[in-house]
């Protein structure tokens, strides 16, 4: 009874989460002190800059509202590489996903296949996951079957993904209003409304945590996640103990087809009214590989990152209004600086092995 009570309270960092956090609170302690290092060269002013920059989103609802609306796409798309790099797999064809599912998107809600301002939307998100879910597949069925380099493939199908969805505008949805290559609007039954318009907060806020929530279930209670981990963590055990390399690679890449398809459903249907290919949702799947590393692959500690970069990019844009020397990509230091640290093997190991050396002398001891 006392050695499962011990187990529950243990908040030493010996213990694997609570080493993980500490290195995130360091880590981004060490980040801000170096971004304070930058302001005072670049700024006349820069107790006023990094306050702003740190206090900015709460100026106004709007620029909170902002963060809320602007964070969650980058989320889903963190989420879509987490379960990749989980399983140790090297699909970084996130970002293709996000681009061709957006023509899955547009056809949709430019065509009036429904009058229901309910279930428009809906058939847009479940055009999007599917197309997403389905084309996420390639690159991990061609590794399996034929032995190619995942990261490859899944590299030149983005570029191959982003000529198909501009020819497919060009012939299929183009505008005649614009001289730029865009979809036409999209029909207003399509469009996804506020649930708080002052904040932004829109059913897709609540789409998110319900998908961080049921895969939060799936990697760390189900079979499935289990078998996911230990692929990630020990691909050659995993092999060793019956579990198919195949239908868990084919698996693990549809979850994150699926979750991008819905993340770019969600920024073309609350940010967007027509779809560019070229502009829209470029880079947000690139950028979730690198959330997924600073959440750790933990789906929740993913939306914590994907919303915590997103509220500093919005406090350094709220400070560019004041103060133009300092460039809004400020922000980028910080995340760069917090990657390399988190990413670190060593950063923090040595206090953690003193530590495990220092209670496992004292258990001898006893």
């Amino acid at each position: 009874m006392t050695d499962r009570s011990e187990k529950k309270l243990n908040l030493s960092i010996t213990n694997p989460t609570v080493f993980e956090a500490v290195k995130m609170i360091i880590a981004l302690l060490i980040a801000f002190v170096i971004m304070f290092g930058v302001l005072c060269l670049i700024s006349d002013n820069p107790v006023h800059a990094f306050v702003t920059i740190l206090t900015g989103p709460f100026a106004k609802r709007r620029y909170f509202g902002a963060v809320i609306e602007s964070f969650i796409p980058y989320a889903f798309a963190g989420l879509a590489a987490g379960i990749l790099f989980k399983s140790g797999a090297f699909n970084l064809g996130a970002e293709g996903i996000y681009i061709i599912s957006g023509v899955a998107v547009a056809a949709v809600a430019c065509t009036a296949v429904t009058t229901s301002h309910f279930l428009h939307p809906i058939l847009c998100i479940l055009a999007a996951a599917a197309v997403g879910g389905v084309l996420m597949i390639i690159p991990s069925f061609l590794k399996a079957k034929f032995g190619t380099n995942e990261m490859v493939v899944s590299l030149m199908l983005n570029s191959i993904y982003s000529g198909i969805a501009m020819h497919l505008i060009r012939k299929y949805l183009l505008t005649k209003t614009t001289s730029t290559i865009g979809s036409r609007d999209y029909l207003k039954t399509a469009k996804i409304g506020y649930i708080f318009e002052p904040l932004r907060i829109s059913p897709c806020l609540v789409l998110l945590i319900v998908c961080t929530i049921i895969l939060y279930l799936v990697m760390y209670k189900t079979r499935l996640g289990y078998q996911i981990r230990l692929a990630g963590a020990n691909p050659k055990f995993a092999e060793y103990s019956g579990i198919s390399a195949f239908k868990l690679s084919i698996a693990t890449a549809a979850i994150a087809g699926v979750l991008a398809g819905t993340g770019s459903a969600c920024q073309l249907l609350t940010q967007s009214s027509f779809y560019q290919p070229d502009k829209t949702a470029v880079g947000i799947g690139f950028s979730g590989m690198l959330l997924a590393m600073l959440g750790r692959n933990n789906p929740i500690g993913i939306v914590i990152a994907s919303f915590l970069i997103k509220y500093l990019e919005q406090g350094a844009n709220v400070l560019y209004f004041s103060d133009t020397s300092v460039p809004s990509e400020i922000t980028a230091i910080i995340e760069g600086i917090v990657i390399l640290l988190i990413s670190s093997q060593y950063f923090l190991r040595g206090l953690r092995e003193k530590k495990l050396l220092q209670e496992g002398l004292g258990k001898n001891a006893r």
